[in-house]
């Protein structure tokens, strides 16, 4: 959910730490990202330049990021190394990218619907920001892409009712002769 209400990829979810975080001005800083590899996790800059960003923050992100740290607290378990990070796991560490993908696609299941990866997650937040008016160079900031037609042609996606409604609200223009 934190996704949809970000756009992060997930490796900058897994990197995201609290020092990261400025609930008071509700402002997420990205300045890292975080993978699996060779049996270890890794840590690396942002997969750009412009990847390295803050992301004003939603109500529901905040409220996200609340029921983390209330839960990071009540764990007894988390390593050392991973004490400042937002997202983990029960046993205190980081989540893996497959994890995610596999509570999501059983989560697609149960709700009888097509099945979605993380990574979709942020499509469909660039498609739901478009759709809701956010500018598209804003967009291209907040998801961190260094052009802007990487934003425009490959994340955000018309749907069917984006279509229907924007015909209807030039319908007006359309019928004069």
């Amino acid at each position: 959910a934190f996704i949809l209400q970000t756009g992060l990829r997930t490796g900058e979810l897994t990197a995201l730490k609290w020092s990261d975080v400025d609930f008071e001005n509700r402002m997420l800083h990205i300045r890292r990202t975080m993978d699996y590899r060779d049996k270890e996790w890794k840590i690396s800059t942002t997969k750009t330049k412009t990847g390295k960003r803050d992301i004003p923050l939603t109500k529901t992100a905040v409220e996200i990021l609340l029921d983390s740290k209330n839960s990071n607290r009540k764990s007894n378990i988390i390593p050392i190394e991973y004490h400042d990070f937002v997202f983990l796991s029960r046993n205190g560490n980081p989540i893996l990218n497959s994890a995610y993908n596999m509570i999501l696609r059983r989560i697609c299941k149960k709700a009888g619907i097509e099945k979605y990866s993380m990574h979709e997650l942020r499509h469909t937040f660039a498609t739901r920001c478009i759709e809701g008016g956010m500018t598209p160079k804003t967009l291209q900031e907040i998801l961190g892409h260094a052009n802007i037609s990487t934003t425009m042609d490959i994340y955000v996606h018309v749907t069917k009712d984006s279509k229907s409604n924007e015909v209807k609200s030039v319908e007006s223009m359309l019928n004069v002769v």
